[in-house]
C-alpha cells in the first residue's frame, strides 16, 4: 500500500481536478494513452522502417507524425472540451500563449506558403489541446510520470536499433560513432534525454525526498547523453540535477547549504556561458566545437540580412525553409551548406513572425516569470523554481538550436509550467 507523502506546510502541487464521475474515468484512461503518444510525438522519436532511407528535403512532412498530430488534436480537443469549465478554466491559463498561437495563425494572410503555414498551425493547436486535457484530467505530476515511462521505452528501442542496425541508430558524417537510435538525429535525442531529466525534476520535487531509482534514472540519462555526445545536454542535465537537489536542501531549512550550492552552481555555469559566448577557442576545443559554433555564425549573418527585409510580421510560420522558398537558395550558396533552419530559436522567431511574434514570445517568458514569483512568495518555492529552471533551459538551447516556435518538448514544458504554476494552490496537497 503507497504511503502518503505530506509536505512541508504551504506548499501545494497542482492536482488534476474532479470531473464529472460518469466521464472521468474513461476519459482519463484514453488522455493516459494519448499522453504516451504525445510523448513519442513530441519528444522527436521517428521510427524509420527502412534503413537506406534518405534524409528528408526542406519543408518534408513525416506522414507518421501528421497522423500522430490529427490523433492528438481530435483526442485531446474531445475530450477538452468534455471537460466543460475545467477545460476551459486550463486553456485561459495559457492566454499568452493563445495570443501567440493567433498570430501564428493569422501569418498565413502574408505568408511564402500559406496552406504550408496553416498545416503547421494544426500541429501547435494540437499541443494546446494536449495540455488543456492533460491538466483537466491527469495532472502535471502524473503526466511526467507517463513521460518517464515513455522515454524508457524509447531508450530502450534505440539502444536496440544501435545494436541491431547500425545503419540507422547511428548518427553520421562527423558523428557517426554518436548514438540516434528511434530519433532523427543525435542532437535530438539529447534534448529528449534533458527534458525527461526536467520530468525527473519535478517528480522529485513534488515528492519532497530522492529515491535510489532517482539516482538510477539519472545514471541511466548521463549514460545516453555520453553515448549521443550530446555536448549541451549532457551539461544543462548536470545542472538540473544538482539545482534539483539544492532545491531540496533549501525546502529543509538548509539554507546556508543551499545557497552556496546555489552560487557555485550559477558561478560554473555562467562561466560556461561566457566563455561561449565571446568565442575562446580554447574552450571551443576543449568541449569539441570549432570557434564559429559549427558555422552557425554563418548562417545567423546571412538570417538577418533576410529578417531585415520583412522585420514586423516575419515571411509567415513555418514558410520560409522550403525548397522552393525565396531566399533559401541564397542563404545555401552563400554559407555552402543545406541549411535546415536559422540554428537559433531567437532568430528564428523574427525570420517567422518578427518583432511582432518576439514581442509576445517576450510576454509568454514574462509572465511564467511573474507567476513563478507570485507562487513562491505563497510558500511554494520548489514549484517556482522548477518553472524557472524550465525557462533557463529552454532559453539556453535556443542559443544555437531552433526549438522556440516548433510543437516539441521545449514548447510543451513551458506550457505545463504556465498550466502548474496557474493551477497551485495553498496549503496542502490533497
Amino acid at each position: 500500500m503507497a504511503r502518503r507523502v505530506e509536505l512541508p506546510p504551504g506548499v501545494a502541487w497542482p492536482a488534476p481536478p474532479c470531473a464529472r464521475p460518469g466521464f472521468a474515468a474513461l476519459a482519463r484512461r484514453i488522455q493516459a494513452v494519448l499522453a504516451v503518444l504525445g510523448v513519442v510525438l513530441y519528444s522527436g522519436a521517428k521510427f524509420t522502417l527502412s534503413a537506406g532511407a534518405g534524409a528528408a528535403g526542406l519543408g518534408a512532412v513525416d506522414p507518421l507524425n501528421r497522423l500522430l498530430q490529427l490523433v492528438l488534436l481530435l483526442g485531446c480537443g474531445g475530450l477538452a472540451l468534455g471537460a466543460g469549465r475545467e477545460g476551459l478554466r486550463g486553456a485561459l491559463r495559457l492566454w499568452p500563449f493563445l495570443l501567440l498561437l493567433g498570430l501564428i495563425v493569422l501569418s498565413a494572410l502574408w505568408s511564402q506558403s500559406p496552406g504550408h503555414t496553416l498545416r503547421r498551425s494544426l500541429g501547435v493547436l494540437a499541443m494546446v489541446a494536449f495540455v488543456v486535457a492533460t491538466g483537466a484530467l491527469l495532472g502535471v505530476g502524473r503526466f511526467f510520470r507517463i513521460t518517464l515511462g515513455t522515454m524508457a521505452g524509447l531508450m530502450a528501442l534505440s539502444l536496440l536499433e544501435a545494436a541491431l542496425r547500425p545503419s540507422v541508430g547511428f548518427d553520421t558524417g562527423d558523428y557517426a560513432n554518436a548514438i540516434r537510435g528511434v530519433f532523427p538525429q543525435k542532437n535530438v535525442l539529447g534534448m529528449a534525454l534533458l527534458f525527461a531529466a526536467l520530468a525527473l525534476s519535478f517528480t522529485v520535487l513534488e515528492r519532497g525526498r530522492l529515491r535510489w531509482a532517482d539516482g538510477m534514472w539519472l545514471g541511466a540519462l548521463l549514460a545516453m547523453l555520453v553515448l549521443a555526445r550530446s555536448t549541451t545536454s549532457l551539461l544543462l542535465t548536470v545542472v538540473v540535477a544538482g539545482v534539483t537537489v539544492l532545491v531540496l536542501w533549501l525546502d529543509r531549512g538548509a539554507l546556508w547549504r543551499a545557497g552556496a550550492g546555489l552560487l557555485a552552481a550559477l558561478g560554473l555555469v555562467g562561466g560556461l556561458v561566457a566563455f561561449a559566448g565571446i568565442g575562446v577557442e580554447g574552450f571551443f576545443d576543449l568541449i569539441g566545437k570549432d570557434s564559429s559554433l559549427t558555422g552557425r555564425t554563418f548562417i545567423w549573418d546571412g538570417v538577418w540580412r533576410i529578417i531585415a527585409a520583412r522585420p514586423t510580421l516575419g515571411h509567415g510560420y513555418a514558410a520560409f525553409w522550403l525548397e522552393e522558398a525565396r531566399g533559401v537558395r541564397a542563404l545555401v550558396e552563400l554559407v555552402q551548406w543545406d541549411v535546415p533552419n536559422a540554428h537559433s530559436g531567437y532568430l528564428e522567431v523574427l525570420l517567422q513572425l518578427g518583432w511582432t511574434g518576439m514581442a509576445l514570445v517576450a510576454l509568454l517568458a514574462t509572465v511564467l516569470l511573474a507567476r513563478a514569483l507570485a507562487v513562491a512568495l505563497r510558500g511554494q518555492v520548489a514549484l517556482a523554481l522548477w518553472a524557472v529552471l524550465v525557462l533557463a533551459v529552454v532559453a539556453v538551447l535556443n542559443r544555437t538550436e531552433s526549438v522556440l516556435l516548433n510543437p516539441d518538448f521545449p514548447m510543451l514544458f513551458c506550457l505545463l509550467a504556465l498550466l502548474a504554476l496557474r493551477g497551485a494552490r495553498r496549503g496542502r496537497a490533497a
